[in-house]
């Protein structure tokens, strides 16, 4: 009997053996009103993304948050990866709440462009950020635990601890807007005068002699090439349009503060960017602006396909940055 039933439901829910029912568990900051609030509002969360559809758990949202949680699901398949996650509650320094480390399933489906591997591993983990009653006002993909637990430790030895956070935070945010294509978010970060440079290996052709021999350019072999915002966006509309999904996976960060200007940070990512039609692995550097806490600007990006000889990427002191 037991089995007729079990065959049954799996006739009705052909993904019924496979889903794990999970719990988020909240034990530290907040109240605990607060904590048992967002608990049961995250295990509804998590249990329901296999299902696609949050509209029974909206009053869990803000307007902007439930639009955010609606457009990853659009981009990519989602579904709960953990049975019991135990977690705090994590102060912001804006004012809010955050939840980190929420393990999840991604499936992007099937693709050959995979040169590195990092696409194999079908787990991510997401970041609820919340507001100060507990309603989820954003979501996104985190970077991953040992590089932001590195990160918060440099900010403590710095003195910088809450703007690290907000670094990191942002960067968060950055990549999740290259998951969903949110390429109004990017516009917007993106300043209007920013420089975007793009590094690709030159290919040696025999008999020809290297012009760049001497040069740290001609022994990393990259040929870099500069495009401004508009062409980068233009560009990056169409890999949006071409491809069923794009997946950013950042791991390796790297902050630095400019020496002398105390808003300029250099942020050095490794970024594995995959997607239905290409795949690649390179360095990621951006040049972001602090000054407007609440509105952060990138002036440069740049990207590389390898270290330089000397195992150095572009970093926050080859930019003299005006304004």
């Amino acid at each position: 009997m037991r089995l007729a039933v079990v065959l049954a439901l799996v006739a009705l829910y052909p993904n019924f053996c496979f889903a794990i029912i999970g719990q988020v568990v909240v034990t530290e900051g907040g109240t605990p009103q607060l904590r048992t609030l967002v608990s049961d509002n995250l295990t509804n969360v998590v249990n329901a993304l296999d299902s696609a559809n949050m509209t029974a758990y909206r009053r869990a949202f803000t307007v902007e948050g439930y639009q955010a949680m609606t457009e990853i699901m659009q981009t990519v398949k989602l579904a709960n990866g953990q049975r019991t996650k135990i977690t705090k509650l994590l102060t912001l320094p804006a004012g809010g709440w955050e939840v980190r480390d929420i393990k999840v399933k991604v499936d992007l489906g099937e693709t050959a462009n995979n040169p590195d591997g990092v696409a194999n591993n079908p787990f991510q983990y997401l970041v609820f950020q919340l507001t100060p009653t507990g309603l989820i006002d954003d979501v996104r993909f985190a970077i991953e635990k040992p590089h932001w637990d590195q990160i918060v430790a440099q900010g403590q030895k710095l003195n910088d601890f809450a703007r690290r956070q907000q670094i990191l935070q942002t960067v968060e945010v950055f990549r999740t807007a290259y998951c969903r294509k949110d390429l109004a978010y990017l516009k917007k970060i993106y300043s209007d005068d920013a420089l975007i440079i793009v590094g690709k290996v030159l290919k040696e052709k025999k008999g020809i002699p290297d012009m760049l021999a001497s040069s740290k350019l001609g022994q990393g072999k990259i040929d870099f090439i500069k495009l401004s915002k508009h062409q980068y966006i233009n560009s990056l509309q169409g890999v949006f349009n071409n491809n069923a999904f794009v997946k950013v996976v950042f791991d390796s960060v790297e902050i630095i503060r400019h020496n002398e200007d105390q808003d300029l940070y250099g942020v050095t990512l490794k970024q594995h960017w995959y997607s239905s039609s290409y795949s690649d692995t390179g360095w990621v550097f951006l040049l972001w602006d602090f000054k407007d806490e609440k509105n952060p600007m990138i002036y440069v990006r740049s990207w590389q396909p390898e270290r330089f000889d000397d195992g150095s990427v572009v970093d926050v002191h080859e930019f003299i940055i005006a304004r």
